[in-house]
């Protein structure tokens, strides 16, 4: 019972809306069933938790029918009709706050009633309307929805036939579709990039050869993805200074949701940019997270953990622990899905132990996770790794060195990028150990020759190739 539709659709609503649900319920235009209304009353009682011991069906029903003998396909088919009715609720609740979409609505109907002077006044309240609207992807819909009805509304006039309203009509649905176009191109582009994810791009060489050169300042949004599009096509600092000065600009006019993916697109540039080799942009990725924390994007009650790993490290890199810890305390009940949860919690507090060179309590943190993520498997081997190297644990180094090339081997997710990042990692860790093993203290010249092997890796896997070159330093200024 607690775990029907119904209930479960019920739990979402307000207190405010279950007092309109209830006067919906009620309303003889909407529901003439008094058995109905009464089965409702007796849930409502329950609301909003619906969890008490005494709510089940045979008590509800009891209270609806009184003595008589439980049938329960008859209160099924009550709680049917009362869900059917919730839906009804939750379409009109959704509409009545939709006011442009009722305004094009309106229009149509104004319309196919030949109703001239109701047109033009509920015209007149839309463009007020859609002037003040965040120009989203809704935007460009509803002024193509509004020019497509007014193509066909003022068709004809005293003066003959309105040529120009085609032409209206064809603009409104270019932006709207160059629009879409462009904002699907780029979140492909971004997590082929990123992700390592292919994508059937069809007919994005014709698009973008007619949009590249073009100028879209009075179109904020589709400027913003034809710059995500440039940056991913470049890699180039000059497209990422380009997207941020964009955003600051047009910031207060665009969506959430293109303001979401503007800083999840300037956080993978900048993971990009950390994976070349360019530590600068730690900062760059930190403020990104907070921005995107502070505006609200990860809600508290469900954040994905790899997210919430991302995050939490983002702030320990640049030492803002006190951030981090707050941030910790208030996402960790949210985190999903809720088995990863004390894994994840157990990798905090061994990064960040690991980050301040508490190394034997970040290693029995890091020893406490078992995540089911191969991504996630690879952060706790390499820096247990690291780990084990400064503790001078060498014998248990070279065994979970070999461990880790046996899993890269055996582990089929994996890309390729991430294999030979991971694998030039623990050559160049091995070649580090043998020598510090061999107490090479006065030939400087090895460990010169390892510190520019480990500066020409490819990649810089989760700071790596820094570390690496750090310790080599370390060696050579004592000696």
């Amino acid at each position: 019972m607690k775990n029907t539709k119904l209930i479960s659709l019920l739990k979402t609503f307000t207190k405010a809306e279950l007092v309109k649900f209830k006067d919906f319920v009620q309303s003889p235009y909407f529901n003439k069933n008094r058995l109905i209304i009464k089965t409702y009353e007796e849930l409502s009682k329950y609301s909003p938790e619906f969890d008490s011991p005494d709510f089940t069906e045979q008590n509800v029903y009891l209270k609806v029918f009184g003595i008589e003998k439980f049938d329960y396909f008859k209160i099924r088919n009550i709680f049917s009709d009362i869900y059917q009715l919730a839906l009804s609720f939750l379409l009109l609740s959704t509409s009545e706050r939709n006011k442009i979409q009722n305004s094009i609505t309106l229009l149509k109907e104004f319309h196919e009633r030949k109703l001239d002077n109701l047109y033009l006044q509920k015209e007149r309240q839309f463009k007020k309307e859609i002037d003040i609207h965040t120009k989203d992807e809704f935007f460009y819909y509803a002024n193509y929805q509004h020019s497509k009805i007014n193509a066909s509304h003022y068709k004809y006039e005293k003066f003959g036939y309105k040529f120009d309203l085609i032409q209206d009509e064809f603009d409104s649905f270019l932006s709207y579709s160059l629009h879409n176009l462009l904002k699907h191109y780029a979140k492909m582009m971004t997590n082929k990039n990123h992700g390592n994810i292919d994508f059937k791009m069809e007919m994005f060489d014709e698009i973008w050869s007619y949009v590249k050169e073009k100028d879209f300042s009075d179109f904020p949004s589709i400027q913003v993805y034809k710059q995500i599009i440039m940056l991913e096509l470049s890699r180039d600092e000059k497209d990422f200074a380009g997207l941020k000065e964009m955003y600051e600009k047009y910031e207060t006019v665009l969506s959430r949701e293109d303001i979401f993916f503007i800083l999840l697109e300037m956080n993978s540039y900048a993971a990009y940019r950390l994976k070349s080799g360019d530590e600068s942009y730690y900062g760059i990725r930190y403020n990104n997270f907070r921005e995107i924390i502070e505006k609200n994007f990860f809600s508290e009650h469900y954040i994905l953990f790899m997210n919430f790993i991302s995050v939490y490290t983002s702030a320990c890199v640049v030492g803002d622990y006190e951030w981090a810890a707050d941030f910790a305390e208030q996402y960790k009940n949210g985190i999903s899905p809720k088995e990863e949860t004390d894994n994840t919690i157990n990798f905090c507090r061994g990064y960040i132990d690991f980050t301040l060179q508490k190394f034997d309590s970040a290693l029995e943190y890091f020893a406490k996770t078992n995540f089911k993520l191969f991504l996630a498997k690879v952060m706790v081997r390499n820096y247990t790794l690291r780990i084990l190297y400064e503790n001078n644990l060498f014998e248990q180094a070279f065994s979970a060195i070999d461990s880790f090339k046996q899993y890269l081997k055996s582990e089929k997710l994996i890309s390729m990028e991430v294999v030979t990042a991971q694998n030039e990692f623990l050559k160049y860790l091995a070649e580090l150990i043998n020598l510090k093993i061999e107490s090479v203290k006065s030939d400087n010249e090895r460990f010169l020759i390892l510190e520019k092997q480990i500066n020409n890796m490819s990649s810089n896997p989760l700071g790596s190739k820094f570390w690496l070159i750090k310790k080599v330093n370390e060696i050579t200024k004592d000696n």
